[in-house]
This record gives structure tokens, sequence and C-alpha cells, in this order.
């Protein structure tokens, strides 16, 4: 089984924009002011980054074919290819673990982006990402942890150590995995720093058909961290947030933002249409229309 570009899982950047222009009239504690909107932007921005991490390292363990994965008493290296247009001008390289086994392959992919590599929706990367994999990745029990060296995406840096945990009660079960990021620090092209800690645990419902596909992120999930204007933020989720493959926002789902502890934003998806949100602004409601 592969995961590949599952879903959109970032919040848009015209749904933020449409945001920030509302309630102008308000008090600003009860608006949604220039410096929110930035620090929501960032953090969808770097949370999405974080999350293609995962998605490319589900891609890079699926390639390689059981005997690459897992066969072996000794170390050994295998260069591979990935089906995957983000992979385009990398060099991936796997290196099996003495002790993998057919039942419990173990070991190391790096994906090596060189100076840069710019994939079909004109992101650049840079740098390496290396996924330390124990298992398959849809075995329950099964792990993979992501580092980087020297990465970059679009000229941010990103750093921290990534845990990948199939939590997944059995494999007749929806895949479901725990992703635990520690010490999670973007450095943006002015040498501003932002710092992001989060833990979240999401599932893949399949349903008939491939774009009845839902993407569900349990409303257990957290996230916490300094932008890189100084401010402090803490991301909740007041109910899961799903996501189909035919929008790009979530459908179902309320995200709550808290700002410097004191400003709360909500953003409620409830409304499932595709275009519309529920915003409140520390009490105040607005619904938001997004084109």
């Amino acid at each position: 089984m592969k995961i590949t570009n599952l879903f959109t899982r970032s919040s848009s950047l015209s749904l933020i924009a449409a945001i920030a222009l509302m309630a102008s009239c308000q008090d600003e504690d009860k608006r949604l002011t220039a410096s929110d909107s930035q620090d929501i932007s960032e953090e969808a921005v770097t949370d999405s980054y974080y999350q293609d991490l995962d998605d490319m390292g589900s891609v890079a363990i699926a390639t390689p074919s059981d005997a690459q994965l897992s066969t072996g008493r000794t170390e050994e290296s295998v260069t591979i290819t990935v089906d995957d247009q983000r992979f385009s001008c990398a060099t991936v390289t796997l290196v099996r673990d003495a002790a993998s086994t057919a039942d419990v392959p173990k070991g190391t992919i790096t994906v090596d982006f060189g100076m840069g590599c710019t994939d079909a929706r004109g992101n650049i990367r840079s740098g390496k990402l290396i996924f330390a994999y124990y298992k398959r990745r849809f075995q329950p029990g099964s792990t993979v942890v992501e580092t980087t060296d020297n990465y970059y995406v679009n000229g941010i840096k990103l750093e921290g150590t990534r845990t990948s945990t199939n939590v997944t009660g059995s494999t007749a079960d929806a895949p479901k995995f725990n992703v635990v990021l520690t010490g999670g620090k973007a450095t943006f092209p002015d040498n501003a720093v932002a710092t992001r800690e989060s833990n979240i645990t999401w599932s893949w419902v399949k349903g008939a058909t491939r774009l009845q596909d839902e993407l569900i992120i349990d409303k257990s999930s957290t996230a916490s961290g300094t932008t890189r204007g100084g401010r402090t933020y803490t991301v909740s989720l007041q109910a899961d947030l799903v996501y189909k493959r035919t929008c790009f926002m979530a459908v179902e789902g309320v995200k709550k933002y808290l700002i410097d502890g004191t400003k709360e934003i909500v953003i409620d998806y409830s409304v499932g249409d595709c275009k519309n949100v529920n915003v409140t602004v520390n009490g105040v409601t607005h619904q938001v229309t997004v084109k």
C-alpha cells in the first residue's frame, strides 16, 4: 500500500487572506490583525512542510522491493528510484541494517537533493532527508524516525526529529499513525526563527472510490511554538479535522489557535461546503467565504 500526495493538509493562504479582512470595525482583540494573519499563515505553511516529510518518507519506504528492503545478513547499500515528482532529481539510497529480516525489515533511506531540486509544482528542496525505518510502514508498531541534514524547502531550513508510529490495532483497521515532532525549528531567509513541537494522530479511511477517501486528524492532536515575530502560540482541536480529496481545506472539524496566551482564534470547518468557514475571534463569530 502506497501513500502519494494523499490530501491537502495545510490551511489555504486564500482562507487566511479572507479571514484577515473580516471585522475591521471591531476592537483589535476581537478581529484578526495583520500580525495574527501572518502568524497563522506561517504556522500552516511550516506544518505543511513537516507533513510533507511524512508523506515523502512513506513514499520512499514503500518503493523498494521486499528483497531490497529486508534481505541480507550484513549492511548493504542500494540506490533506488522513487516514482514521485518530488524525488525527480534526488539521489535515494537505502542502507539495510545488518539485523534486518524479511519479517522485520530495518534500515535507513537517505534522500539527497544536493544543491537544489525543483519539483513539478515549483518547490525547491536542497540538503538531505534521512528516514530510519523499523518494520513495514503499514504493520502495527512500525516506526519511521525522520531527521534532516542541512535541508531547505523554498528557502526555509527545517530541523528537528519527527517520529511516526503506526498505532493501528490490526492490519484490518484503517491505517492510523501518531507523529511527534521534537526540536522543530524553521529558519526563514531573513534568518528569523520559528520553533515548533507537535503531537498529531491521523488516520486514512478508504472510501468506495479514491475520491471518497478521508484523512482524519484526531482531536487529541496539538502543536505549539513561537513565531518568527517572537509570539507564542498553541494549536488544538475541538473536533476531529476531516479532509477529502475533493476539497482544498477541511470539510469538518474545529481548530483553535491561542496566541500569546490571550487571543483565541477558532476556525470551524463544519459548514462542509468547501467554500465557507465560521471564524470566531475572542467570542465574535463571522462566516467567511473562501474564493
